[in-house]
C-alpha cells in the first residue's frame, strides 16, 4: 500500500469493502430494500415551539403503558398510587412513566424497524473495517488513525439514518441514591407535567430482591439534534437543583443508539452518550459570552 489511507487486506477484500463504505448513503439505502415503506416517513415537527396545544387538548404519548401516569389522576395521585422507592418491578413492569401532556405523540413504530436494519448493516460495515485493519499488519498509529477515520464516517452516517427514519429523541440520565428517589421524581414529574422539561420522563422500578444504591430516572427530549433544547432542559434540572454545574457529571444518550446496541465499551469505540453536562454547561456559557 502506498497510502496510509488506504484500505487494508488482500486486494479483492480492499475493493469491496472500500466500495460499499464509501457508496453508502442513508437515502439510497432506504430506497432500494423498502421503497413502499418510504411513504411512512415523514418529517418531524419541532413540537417544542408550540408549547400549548392549539387543539385545547392534552395527550398521553404513555397512555396504557403499565405504570404511567393516566391525564384523569392529578400527578400527585400518580406519585402516590406508584412511588418509585416501593413499586417492585414486575414482568412489564420496568419503568414508571410521565408524559408532557402539552406535546402530542408522533411515534412511528415502522421507522424504527428501518432504523435499525440500516444502522445494524452500517455497523457490520464498521466491524468488518476493524478486523481487516487489525491484521494489516502496519503500525499500531496508522491503523488507529484509519480505524477512528471509519468510525467518524459510520457515527455520521448512523445519524443520517436516525433523521430519515424520525428516531430522534435522547434522554438526560439521573442517577439519585435510592432514598432519594421519591424526592427526585416527584420533582421532575411535576416539571414534566408543566412542560418545563422534555416529551416524557421515567423512573425504573424497585428490584425486591436486591435493593440498588442508586435509581435511574431518564428525562427526554425530542431530538438529540437540537443542542439548545437539550441545553434547555438541563438547564431546567440545574434550576430544580437536580444537578449542578461542576458537580457529578450527567449524560446524554440517544435513542437511536440505544436501539443498535451502542452502550459504554461497545466493540466499535463509539462513544455511548453524545453529551456530558459538563459540556452543554460549556456551551450555555460559550453562547452568553458571545
Amino acid at each position: 500500500m502506498d497510502s496510509d489511507s488506504d484500505f487494508y487486506g488482500d486486494e479483492e477484500t480492499i475493493t469491496a469493502l472500500q466500495k460499499r463504505v464509501t457508496n453508502f448513503n442513508p437515502d439510497s439505502w432506504f430506497s432500494s430494500p423498502n421503497p413502499d415503506q418510504l411513504a411512512l416517513i415523514t418529517p418531524r415537527e419541532d413540537p417544542l415551539k408550540t408549547p400549548t396545544p392549539t387543539t385545547g387538548r392534552f395527550h398521553n404519548r404513555c397512555a396504557g403503558r403499565p405504570g404511567a401516569r393516566e391525564l384523569s389522576e392529578s400527578v400527585d395521585d400518580f406519585l402516590t398510587r406508584l412511588p418509585p422507592a416501593t413499586t417492585n418491578w414486575n414482568f412489564g413492569l420496568d419503568w414508571l412513566w410521565i408524559a408532557n401532556p402539552y406535546i402530542p405523540d408522533d411515534h412511528n413504530s415502522e421507522d424504527h424497524e428501518l432504523f435499525i436494519a440500516g444502522g445494524t448493516s452500517r455497523l457490520q460495515l464498521l466491524s468488518e473495517f476493524i478486523a481487516t485493519a487489525n491484521k494489516s499488519g502496519r503500525s499500531p498509529f496508522v491503523v488507529k488513525k484509519e480505524i477512528s477515520k471509519a468510525r467518524e464516517a459510520a457515527v455520521q452516517d448512523i445519524r443520517e439514518l436516525a433523521a430519515t427514519c424520525n428516531v430522534l429523541s435522547g434522554k438526560w440520565m439521573l442517577f439519585p441514591e435510592a432514598g432519594r428517589v421519591n424526592e427526585v421524581w416527584g420533582t421532575i414529574a411535576h416539571a414534566t407535567a408543566r412542560n418545563e422539561l422534555g416529551i416524557v420522563a421515567k423512573v425504573d422500578t424497585r428490584v425486591a430482591d436486591g435493593p440498588k444504591k442508586e435509581r435511574l430516572i431518564c428525562v427526554y427530549t425530542y431530538d438529540f439534534r437540537d443542542k439548545d433544547d437539550v441545553a434547555r432542559v438541563l438547564n431546567r434540572l440545574k434550576q430544580l437543583e437536580l444537578v449542578r454545574a461542576g458537580g457529578r457529571q450527567l449524560y446524554y444518550k440517544s435513542d437511536a443508539w440505544t436501539e443498535i446496541g451502542i452502550y459504554g465499551g461497545n466493540q466499535w469505540g463509539i462513544p455511548a452518550s453524545m453529551y456530558s453536562s459538563n459540556q452543554i454547561f460549556a456551551y450555555l456559557k460559550e453562547k452568553a459570552n458571545r
